[in-house]
């Protein structure tokens, strides 16, 4: 950026403010500068600050020997007491000594001339100095103007934070025997995790947990995205294998190249035959208890949706007296642990352990596992869990 185009950043030309005991050397200054910079004058110290607050300089050229308050009693009161670190203070001092000039520069003077100097060495250091000046000016208004943008940009995901809470479930499916739990924090004020419990006929739930890869606002709308198609087809009664490939083929459209992707397992549960139809793209394994004893977790047997077509080929459990599921996503075991990371394998057996003694309290995730592991999780991602319970009796 040339000089003048930064001075065309004021309106006015930049202040500078010549302080020293001597007339003739005042005078001397003023002539020098008067014609680029709107030149103001003190004699002392005291008058110094006085102008200093009134003419509100962008530099002061500040002798340092002058009887009273000297040039060192200035640089304190403008930086230590008064608070201002922006106005550049170059010192003018008749002793080429460099104890003298460090003690000026370790004060908080950005620069110093010695007398006697040449006018092309002045000017230049001057220039200098107000292109310092206009350029932390001209970033004070950048960052002034981003924070701005920042803000709005805040005031939107704080809308989608919003809407997305209305879409997570507000009322579950109501079966006798079935007991449902959930916990959703998200990370920031908008996420990528949903779930949903609704039911699709009588004596029939449709359970999701799904992730979208990411954080922000996109992963929100594709979070929806997902969620309405798995609302629509559920109301529609359609079958969970066309519905969800249905839902592949629309992210495919929509990801299309992008780097998201959508981990999920969904199943259909029918109480009255004691099935549950079910399929894992990608996501965390699903824990399952079948009649009371422990099964093998529902690992993803096919990739996450988004990125290519999927043979959607469902996978059975039978249970005839008993269910207990939980589902989670990675947030719930990515979090720090000391120098390293907790991960999904001691994870899956304390939640193992908990649904043996069916103790899973998903609202005291934090002090189950500070007391299994000793060290209380701080999540950085968004974490969901959803723990569904049935016991009963299959009818016919």
């Amino acid at each position: 950026m040339s000089p003048d185009s930064l001075m065309k950043l004021d309106e006015k030309n930049p202040k500078i403010l010549v302080v020293d005991d001597s007339g003739t050397m005042r005078n001397f200054l003023i002539r020098v500068l008067e014609d680029d910079y709107d030149v103001d004058t003190a004699s002392n110290g005291v008058e110094c600050i006085t102008q200093y607050m009134n003419f509100k300089p962008s530099v002061i050229l500040l002798d340092l020997v002058m009887p009273g308050m000297d040039g060192f009693d200035v640089i304190k009161k403008i930086r230590d007491v008064i608070g201002d670190q922006e106005v550049i203070i170059i010192v003018l001092t008749g002793q080429d000594e460099q104890e003298i000039k460090a003690r000026a520069l370790n004060s908080g003077a950005n620069d110093y001339l010695t007398k006697p100097f040449h006018v092309v060495e002045l000017k230049a250091r001057v220039g200098v100095a107000i292109r310092q000046v206009m350029l932390t000016r001209q970033l004070q208004e950048t960052n002034t103007s981003l924070q701005k943008a920042y803000n709005i940009i805040d005031q939107e995901v704080k809308l989608v934070a919003r809407l997305q809470d209305k879409l997570l479930p507000t009322k579950v499916p109501v079966i006798e025997g079935l007991e449902i739990k959930s916990m959703y924090r998200p990370s920031g004020r908008a996420s990528g995790d949903y779930y949903d419990v609704f039911s699709v006929s009588e004596g029939v739930i449709r359970v999701i947990m799904a992730d979208v890869s990411g954080h922000g606002p996109q992963a929100a709308f594709i979070m929806a995205i997902v969620r309405t198609l798995f609302k629509a087809d559920g109301k529609k009664h359609n079958d969970l294998a066309d519905s969800l490939d249905q839902i592949n083929s629309h992210l495919l459209d929509l990801i299309g190249s992008d780097s998201y992707f959508v981990t999920l397992f969904a199943a259909d549960i029918d109480f009255k035959k004691g099935v549950m139809k079910y399929m894992n793209a990608g996501h965390c394994p699903t824990l399952v208890m079948l009649d009371g004893k422990m099964g093998d977790p529902l690992a993803a047997k096919v990739p996450p949706f988004g990125f290519f077509p999927v043979d959607i080929d469902l996978s059975e459990c039978l249970f005839s007296s008993s269910l207990r599921l939980f589902l989670f996503t990675d947030g719930c075991y990515e979090w720090r642990m000391n120098d390293d990371f907790f991960s999904i394998d001691p994870f899956v057996e304390i939640a193992k352990e908990l649904m043996l003694e069916k103790s899973i309290q998903l609202d005291s995730l934090e002090d189950i596992l500070e007391e299994k592991t000793g060290v209380r999780p701080v999540f950085d991602d968004d974490v969901t869990a959803l723990s569904i319970d049935w016991s009963g009796s299959i009818s016919g």
